[in-house]
């Protein structure tokens, strides 16, 4: 096992979880920053309970060579097409400003590599708050110095899995997906939802060299 030092951000959410999973079985050093405590976490992590709204000069991490971030805020469906004025500010606390300070104190601190979940479609200059929150985010990670950077843009995650497990508009989504997947060609390529195991394994298994962002294609190859 590698004994290669990473902090991760984000692991109890899908795609966290199951990256935390592939992770953990090649390097030994995880560190996992987590809100409240958690037990599902693979014996070889350690969880550390983490303030994410401590300022960025009281911030204390530990060192790392490779930074993965996986948080989010929990979306409603209707809020992929439109965040409401009055949960904007939360909603950018938490996919800009957390992921911001985290990554602007690991930097500091020397870590060179960052690995980030954003989102297909992502632009600061788009009108949709989600799409130019995931943006802003990305072009601010960029200025931050880090040698390599890779950022992921997935589109709609299919799950595989039980109706009774992810809800039943999640399974339909993702029924809904594999149908359209066929037609979505040349350009929309990068929208076709992705089975969670592939961008996760993706995500884990990615060797880094510069910023690069990838896409539907990147993850299936």
């Amino acid at each position: 096992m590698s004994e290669k030092k990473t902090i991760f951000l984000g692991g109890t959410g899908l795609i966290g979880s199951q990256v935390l999973k592939i992770l953990s079985k090649n390097i030994n050093n995880i560190t996992a920053l987590s809100r409240r405590s958690n037990n599902n976490y693979p014996e070889n992590v350690q969880d550390i309970l983490f303030n994410f709204d401590t300022p960025l000069t009281e911030l204390d991490l530990p060192n790392c060579d490779h930074l993965f971030i996986c948080i989010g805020r929990s979306l409603k469906l209707r809020e992929l097409l439109y965040i409401r004025k009055k949960d904007r500010k939360n909603h950018f606390k938490i996919e800009h400003d957390y992921v911001f300070n985290l990554a602007k104190k690991a930097k500091e601190m020397g870590t060179n590599n960052l690995s980030i979940i954003s989102a297909v479609g992502a632009n600061s200059n788009s009108s949709n708050f989600y799409l130019s929150t995931k943006g802003l985010i990305e072009e601010d990670l960029k200025n931050l110095g880090y040698k390599n950077i890779n950022i992921l843009r997935p589109g709609h995650i299919i799950t595989n899995k039980e109706k009774n497990e992810i809800g039943f508009v999640v399974w339909i989504i993702d029924i809904f997906f594999k149908l359209v997947n066929p037609f979505l060609k040349s350009s929309l390529r990068k929208y076709r939802g992705i089975p969670l195991d592939k961008v996760s394994e993706f995500m884990a298994n990615e060797e880094m060299a510069g910023i690069k962002i990838f896409h539907y294609d990147d993850f299936i190859k």
